[in-house]
């Protein structure tokens, strides 16, 4: 699907990667609109996005205008994304949602409602349309485990370098509306959204109360910012199901892939793992590797322009035998009709929810009913 691409976010966010996969696909990048209200820092990565896409940098409004438009790809600071959502959507382009779709329950509520008015396509980033996510929905839908009995889900990354930090037990927050630091990110809500949106969209179901745990274990960036690195739930959906959740970030090199994925189905007649690990024979040299150096405006190696070299690999050969599918290609084979839908706004806006609990359980120590 040729498309135009409008891109609503800079520099050091996944903007970067979204650009990339748009581009990939064979799309046309028109613009980086910059929205009005944005502060003077988010503002300068806007152009600095523009700049290195050789892009032009205009008002949001006139970028939404432009011959060719169809699509925004919004990737700004969580509080500007239901002003910014509902802009681009009025303008009748379909919505590209960077993860988590907003910074409270309202707000993602917000965007799924201007969604629905306008009558745009929408889809939030996720691993839903990953082979073994798919895999693991059709294994359900055609009953091969009976009735599900419960679930576990991990996303676990391996990023940033890792350090010892003092045993303490942490204190959470009520709320996650502070998502958006340069330097850290609120695990639970950047990991653990991934395995919320998938235990929902595979049980088709939605949740009703969740008791959390939040706790700093690896990173003493995350600590000095009092951010969490490690998030654990449970959530009870409607149909009975429990599932349990796991999420969090470890150092590069815990993990010889950047990230595990995965999730445990237990049904009355079998369980069945699925994961993002493809199967593989891998040989390893045993050969050390020295650490990557340390990167003081990005030490947790989150953004693509922030790296000026791949990270050093041990010497390994891998003979991968799996594959997937990118979330950006899977938006826009639904938007041509050939394919299912991945995370749409309403979705999504439910799964902000379950985070939201998940931080008022944490702080509280009690389960919460998820709005």
């Amino acid at each position: 699907m040729t498309a135009g691409i409008i891109l609503a976010g800079g520099s050091r966010s996944h903007q970067e990667n979204y650009a990339t996969a748009f581009a990939a696909a064979g799309c046309r990048l028109l613009a980086v609109g910059v929205a009005p209200g944005l502060d003077e820092a988010e503002a300068a990565r806007h152009a600095e996005l523009a700049a290195s896409l050789g892009l032009p940098l205009l008002p949001l409004e006139a970028a939404v205008a432009l011959p060719g438009a169809s699509i925004a790809s919004i990737c700004v600071s969580l509080p500007h994304r239901p002003r910014v959502a509902a802009l681009c959507a009025a303008a009748g382009l379909h919505l590209y949602l960077d993860k988590p779709l907003a910074g409270s329950a309202e707000d993602a509520a917000a965007i799924a409602a201007a969604v629905h008015v306008a009558g745009v396509g929408a889809q939030v980033f996720s691993h839903v349309t990953a082979d073994w996510a798919r895999a693991a929905r059709a294994a359900i839908r055609e009953g091969r485990l009976g009735r599900i009995l419960a679930v576990h889900s991990d996303m676990l990354m391996a990023k940033g370098l890792s350090a010892i930090v003092a045993s303490k037990v942490r204190q959470e927050h009520g709320t996650f509306t502070d998502f958006g630091r340069d330097l850290v990110k609120r695990e639970l809500t950047d990991m653990g959204i991934y395995p919320v949106s998938l235990v929902a969209w595979l049980l088709g179901t939605r949740a009703l109360s969740v008791q959390a745990v939040t706790a700093n274990h690896a990173f003493a960036q995350h600590l000095e910012h009092d951010v969490e690195d490690y998030g654990a739930m449970l959530v009870d959906f409607d149909d009975g199901v429990v599932a349990s959740i796991t999420c969090g970030r470890v150092g590069w090199h815990a993990w010889r892939r950047p990230f595990l994925a995965r999730v445990v189905i237990v049904g009355e007649r079998d369980t069945l793992v699925f994961d993002s690990e493809p199967p593989e024979l891998t040989l390893t040299s045993g050969r050390g590797v020295a650490p990557p150096g340390f990167n003081a405006i990005d030490p947790m190696e989150m953004w693509l322009s922030t790296q000026a070299s791949p990270r050093p690999q041990p010497a390994v050969s891998a003979i991968p035998l799996g594959g997937g599918t990118p979330d950006v290609a899977a938006f826009l084979a639904m938007l041509a009709g050939s394919e299912p839908a991945g995370i749409d706004a309403g979705a999504a806006a439910h799964h902000c929810a379950i985070i939201a609990a998940a931080y008022l359980s944490a702080a509280e120590k009690r389960a919460v009913a998820v709005a």
